[in-house]
């Protein structure tokens, strides 16, 4: 508008001249549309910020300013091809405003792109579906409109033939819309029948996932923003409560007397940690030269020296592994030699193919831990999100079968996939006698791999368990909707998982997704304030409140009963719709596999730096302590909404975090742990890294007391028990401050 007003107000015109007069005019006419096109946008921004995000109602003029804007939208269209047709025969010739011909071009250009932008964004969105879901809700709404006025019982869920008809058009309509938008998005995929039937699968999970859901994505960001302030709020809500046995939570999960942190000593969990760092170098190395590059600044020098060129082949080869669909260079075998260098490692295969259901691996002889290697890559590209998306539940392929041995669809294909390949081809077998005068033929077999990855390695555990009965996985960062319960229960014996703080893949399965958008919905409900401010007041640089009003009652009120029981009758709501809704199809409960270890992250706070100068290096650094806990299967039935829950995630990133998971630091955080429960006063000693119930113990002699210190078979001790004496405490035990009766007293240690 300001540069189209100094166009006409500061260039003289010489309206005589017929190029210049129609220039002239169609500037000027720009310029009132743009102008009134302007009022209209700032009325729907007025009228779109009031109210909460489900209080429609003070939002209903808006229509008019939409359809009016739309009637804009037709009228620059058509100026716009008036714009186009003087360019045609006049950009060259009129040179009496070589300025504003300029500027017209430009403007027509720009506008004609933003104008396509806005058809091809439309045309990809627009849900054909509605018109029969409207239809639908204006028929249930009839119908009970007439059960009102006659009092009598027109409209029964279970017995209308209309409602289930009209209820399957719609469900039709919308696995059709959902077809057509999977098919869009991967157009470049090659039409084979198997990827057709990818689509369909996933368009019914995501047509299921999304119908009767009358949100826009704004809604969706400003309910994840009041969701993630609302588990906050709870979380804390529940350690104040006195009637719980909740200390603290650590990313999310609560600590209480039955938690167990693994035991890193010698004769604890030491050396199974150990090995879970040492394969994860290998679940990394999979990924290949992508990840090598982002995480070293020199990576591209350091594959240069280990590439195996085709387009040269005078260039000297050494290596006799079999790699298969790498690139020209081998780049991606090349950065895999250099993230497996963490021992004598010999890599004995290496395939880059991938497809829907078929997923890179590797091969390799680690002669260090003695063990055969088996290394699945995670996702990478659009093809493995496919797979990652063709998440319902299908019978594992087992001979006998197992009908209740259920596990994730797509990954039960690359593992199908994976078996076929290495016993087709002998993999195994030819590793094993690779280099029999070393022992390769007893190595054991050891399957690893992370997020896509790792939910294939855990179910192809399970195929080849038959065959090699004393093989072990370990599955770093797998999908919480893998293996049902019994399939799960059996893999406890030869599988561990690793998840890493608030990772959002873990916790994400058909079933956790259903109670997400339960919740999703209950926190916009629950919601008072207008989306722009919930949205606005979730970034800190704009200065409002950090918490919406909403989650400020909840803290406000003390008590999380009403919350809990709105959020559980939301959840019920998905199982058991009302007759305005389309019942959702119920997905079987998944999990993830084997026993699972999960690395916390506890945040040190200032009351924390006088136990030991560990502690006051972290709190000068700001770096949280990680620790290491043993977690059941449904500690992951619960998106935890945080900006950490994608980083989490990565490869890169749960490595370092194995990494600094330090013996010393796990004990001194424990010490650290204690209950918050005015009624009563409990301490506790720390001998080793085991978390057990605080329990009183009868001291009977200093004596006595000293010898079970030198056993541990003490861990924790009610240290309000007067028979307690300071100097029975040996030098490696450490007393923290305990709450004796009410009152802090520093124990020495």
């Amino acid at each position: 508008i300001t540069v189209l007003g100094v166009l006409l107000g500061i260039i003289p015109w010489d309206r005589s001249i017929t190029c210049t007069l129609l220039l002239w005019n169609y500037i000027l006419g720009y310029l009132i549309i743009f102008i009134i096109s302007l009022g209209v946008e700032l009325a729907i921004c007025i009228l779109s910020s009031r109210g909460s995000i489900l209080d429609t109602a003070v939002r209903a003029p808006i229509k008019h300013f939409i359809y009016s804007k739309l009637c804009l939208l037709l009228i620059e269209t058509g100026w716009l091809c008036a714009g186009s047709t003087w360019l045609v025969y006049y950009y060259k010739n009129c040179s009496a405003v070589s300025e504003a011909k300029d500027v017209t071009l430009g403007l027509v250009i720009c506008n004609w792109c933003t104008l396509a932008l806005v058809t091809i964004t439309v045309w990809c969105t627009y849900d054909t579906a509605g018109r029969s879901w409207v239809k639908m809700k204006k028929y249930q709404r009839s119908m009970r409109e007439a059960e009102s006025r006659t009092g009598r019982m027109h409209y029964k869920r279970s017995g209308s033939r209309n409602r289930n008809w009209r209820q399957r058009k719609v469900i039709r309509a919308y696995q059709d819309s959902w077809d057509n938008r999977c098919r869009l998005l991967f157009c470049c995929m090659r039409n084979s029948d198997r990827n057709q039937n990818s689509f369909t699968d996933i368009a019914r999970l995501l047509s299921d996932f999304f119908r009767d859901l009358d949100v826009v994505p704004s809604d969706v960001v400003a309910g994840l923003v009041l969701l993630r302030k609302f588990q906050k709020v709870e979380r804390e809500l529940i350690i104040k409560q006195r009637k719980n046995d909740t200390y603290e939570f650590l990313s999310g999960v609560p600590i209480t007397p039955r938690t167990k942190f693994l035991s890193l000593t010698e004769d604890g969990d030491m050396l199974h940690f150990q090995n879970t760092i040492h394969y994860m170098h290998f679940a990394l190395a999979a990924y290949g030269w992508p990840l090598f590059l982002i995480n070293h600044t020199t990576g591209l020098c350091q594959l240069c020296t280990r590439i195996r060129c085709e387009c040269f082949p005078c260039v000297k080869n050494d290596d006799d592994a079999i790699v298969i669909d790498d690139n020209c260079c081998q780049c991606n075998y090349a950065a895999l030699r250099r993230m497996v260098d963490v021992g004598e490692v010999d890599v004995i295969y290496a395939t880059f193919h991938v497809d829907i259901g078929e997923t890179p691996f590797f091969v390799a002889l680690d002669y260090t831990q003695r063990k055969l290697v088996i290394s699945i890559r995670g996702t990478l590209s659009m093809k493995d999100v496919l797979t990652d998306l063709n998440a319902e539940a299908e019978v594992l392929p087992l001979t006998p079968p197992r009908e209740d041995w259920l596990g994730h669809k797509g990954m039960v294909q690359a593992a199908e996939y994976i078996r076929r390949k290495i016993t087709k081809e002998g993999i195994i077998t030819k590793a094993l006698n690779k280099n029999p005068e070393r022992g390769t033929d007893q190595f054991g077999l050891t399957l690893v791999g992370h997020s896509l990855g790792a939910g294939t390695a855990a179910i192809l555990a399970i195929l080849l368990r038959q065959e090699y009965p004393d093989l072990i996985c370990f599955s770093y960062a797998p999908p919480g909707g893998l293996l049902s319960m019994p399939a799960q229960q059996y893999t406890q014996e030869f599988i561990t998982s690793v998840v890493v703080g608030k990772d959002v893949v873990p916790r994400i399965g058909l079933r956790q997704m259903e109670s997400l958008r339960a919740d999703l919905i209950n926190a916009i409900k629950r919601s008072v304030d207008p989306k722009w401010k919930t949205i606005a007041c979730s970034v800190m640089c704009c200065g409002c409140g950090s918490v919406p009003t909403s989650a400020a009652n909840l803290e406000a009120g003390g008590s999380i009963a009403e919350y809990q029981r709105d959020k559980d009758q939301a959840r019920a709501q998905t199982i058991v719709p009302s007759d305005s809704s389309i019942a959702l199809t119920l997905h079987t409960p998944l999990y993830p596999p084997g026993k699972i270890i999960h690395v916390v992250r506890h945040h040190p706070n200032k009351g924390e730096e006088k136990y030991d100068s560990r502690w006051r290096q972290l709190l000068q650094k700001g770096e949280p302590v990680y620790q290491a806990l043993w977690a059941e299967p449904g500690d992951f039935d619960e998106v935890l909404i945080s900006p950490v829950m994608i980083q989490d995630h990565m490869p890169d990133n749960m490595l370092e975090a194995l990494n600094k998971v330090s013996p010393q630091l796990i004990a001194n955080s424990e010490k650290n742990l204690k209950s918050k429960r005015t009624q009563e006063s409990r301490g506790f000693l720390s001998i080793n890294s085991d978390y057990e119930t605080l329990e009183d113990i009868p001291i009977d002699s200093d004596n006595s007391f000293q010898q079970r210190l030198t056993n541990q078979n003490i861990r924790y001790i009610d240290c309000s028990n007067d028979a307690v004496n300071s100097t029975a405490f040996d030098n490696d035990a450490v007393i923290v401050d305990v709450e004796v009766y009410g009152k802090y007293k520093q124990l020495p240690s």
